[in-house]
């Protein structure tokens, strides 16, 4: 198979970044680069590697404070749980909690 131009790699990274920030786990990408690339897995792993390194690059670059953004997300899953728990809705909470389990660190 012909290697791919700098134009066609770009657009791979894109697209898997893409995916990435959609919420997909790093396997289906992965499978997702093997089967409409046809790449190697090792040449699957370099492209993700990539995507996160553009993702982070892209969130750095705005200057975001993390701790702020941290906290304001805390306060924000909190605020939805009270908010489910008053409405009487228990798988709302359930997941609000795990997130911010999540988050914090609690759950590996």
């Amino acid at each position: 198979m012909a290697r791919a131009k700098t134009e066609e790699i770009s657009d791979r990274i894109d697209a898997l970044q893409g995916m990435i920030l959609e919420g997909e786990p790093k396997t289906l990408c992965l499978i997702f680069a093997r089967q409409q690339w046809g790449v190697s897995r090792a040449q699957g792993y370099r492209l993700l590697k990539r995507a996160w390194t553009q993702i982070k690059a892209d969130v750095d670059e705005t200057g975001i404070d993390r701790q702020e953004l941290l906290a304001w997300s805390i306060q924000t899953l909190m605020a939805a749980a009270a908010q489910a728990k008053q409405q009487k809705n228990p798988g709302a909470v359930v997941t609000y909690i795990k997130q911010l389990d999540w988050m914090t660190g609690s759950i590996q």
